[in-house]
């Protein structure tokens, strides 16, 4: 029964995806006004985020975020379900990378490399980066496996809808690929070491259990996984950190910075550090485009920095 509501699902989410993207914004629009200022949909949390990361804004500055941040929300949603139905140069003109080559020189080196990001800009377009099939060198990370890391979703149903929109995605592209679930990533590196292939892993959601970094971020002790860094430490991957801003609407830049070209030669907490350094950068740099909505510091952390 959940594949086929999954299915269904997918069928009208693909319907709705034909339409153009301005008749996508348009909705959005209309979305992100009812989201502010009818459902009120997590207003607090978002306004107590953005004035707890940033105690220098008056507040008829953060409720101008606030009031950006939804419309930019809603954008996210509607530009994901557009994505479904579009071309990969339609997809590639939203989204796209300034510096692939830094991944492609890595690869040269290294069989495998693993991509941290966090939920900056629209991280589900991911994909633009790879460039334009027509466009890639024989040598391009974009031509090799490429593994979306992902924890499994409460719901079945959307665990099945999101598997399914991720393959859609690499046979759109032509890569080849999977989505993965954290506890298979060691496995599947391991499995073999001779393949050359991305991990991409989105490192800024709750922090839960005991094995965790407390940083400084935004203002405020901050538990981060360590998850990236015990799989780059275990198998000496290089790690490259992944920034989307978005310039525009309808339009995102990716950038990449090498972290370390050798996970296993770096002192502990390093690699956690560096990428919470690089990401509250970009935050600051945009401070609309990150998901204020999420409840990040629900458990408060002692600052043991």
């Amino acid at each position: 029964m959940a594949k086929f509501l999954a299915e269904i699902r997918y069928i009208l989410l693909y319907l709705i995806s034909l339409l153009p993207l301005r008749v996508h914004y348009f909705f959005s629009d209309i979305v992100s006004f009812i989201l502010e200022h009818i459902v009120r949909y997590r207003f607090n949390t978002i306004t107590v985020n953005l004035a707890r990361s940033f105690p220098e804004l008056k507040y008829k500055e953060i409720r101008e975020i606030v009031h950006r941040y939804y419309r930019f929300m809603s954008d996210v949603l509607f530009e994901n379900i557009w994505n479904l139905a579009h071309s990969d140069a339609a997809v590639c003109k939203v989204s796209a990378a300034e510096n692939p080559e830094l991944v492609d020189s890595l690869l040269a080196k290294k069989n495998k490399v693993l991509i941290v990001m966090g939920h900056l800009g629209n991280w589900e377009l991911v994909s633009g980066m790879c460039g334009l099939n027509s466009h890639r060198t024989p040598d391009s990370f974009s031509s090799y496996p490429m593994y979306m890391v992902y924890k499994r979703a409460k719901s079945k149903i959307s665990d099945i809808v999101f598997r399914k929109i991720r393959m859609h995605e690499y046979d759109k592209f032509q890569s080849k690929g999977e989505v993965l679930e954290s506890h298979q990533v060691i496995r599947r590196i391991l499995g073999d070491r001779e393949e050359k292939a991305t991990f991409i892993m989105i490192a800024d959601q709750n922090a839960l259990g005991d094995n965790n970094l407390v940083v400084n971020f935004l203002n405020q002790p901050t538990e981060m996984l360590r998850g990236p860094e015990f799989v780059a430490v275990k198998t000496g991957m290089a790690v490259v950190y992944l920034g989307m801003n978005r310039v525009s609407r309808g339009k995102y830049s990716i950038r990449f910075t090498t972290i370390t070209p050798d996970g296993s030669k770096e002192k502990s907490g390093f690699i956690t550090k560096k990428y919470a350094e690089l990401l509250e950068r970009d935050i600051r740099n945009n401070k609309v485009i990150w998901l204020w909505s999420h409840r990040r510091w629900k458990k408060t952390v002692a600052a043991g920095l």
